[in-house]
């Protein structure tokens, strides 16, 4: 009995190979050659931003940071301690997303051009100088930020 399903196993793998012919394998090997419709974009990391030292590379078409293409579109971006905001006319700032006040990172809106630390209340303009807040607080840290053909390029 295990003769045969030994044989029967090998004897169903030459039949398919046989019936099948090498042009099948083939055009299979040549099918992965041809270009996709919509290629994905090779350069761009999985997490739509790459890190070298204290530069930050963020690519706009990524679906994380895509709302930033627009104007008045921002995001707390954690992961580089940042808020970003696009003030409009291809300009996009970042700051530090630790509010002066006691540091507060994670409690940040932003609306009317304005963001707005829900810790304590404070409140910065979109260049990141304090309009309101309590005591002690100053402006926003900026950080140096360049953006081109959908690249942001931000240096801490």
């Amino acid at each position: 009995m295990k003769d045969r399903r030994k044989f029967l196993k090998n004897a169903g793998s030459t039949a398919l190979f046989a019936s099948l012919g090498s042009s099948f394998f083939i055009s299979c090997d040549d099918a992965s050659d041809d270009a996709s419709p919509n290629p994905p974009d090779n350069n761009v990391p999985e997490e739509g931003y790459s890190v070298d030292g204290n530069v930050y590379t963020i690519y706009l078409t990524h679906s994380s940071f895509s709302n930033l293409q627009s104007a008045g579109g921002w995001k707390r971006f954690d992961e580089g301690a940042m808020l970003l905001v696009n003030v409009g006319q291809n300009i996009i700032r970042a700051f530090s997303n630790a509010c002066p006040h006691q540091g507060c990172k994670t409690s940040w809106s932003y609306s009317n051009e304005k963001f707005n630390c829900g810790c304590h209340g404070a409140i910065f303009d979109n260049s990141g100088n304090i309009i309101t807040g309590p005591g002690g607080t100053g402006d926003l840290t900026s950080h140096n930020a360049v953006l081109k053909d959908n690249v942001l390029t931000v240096t801490k």
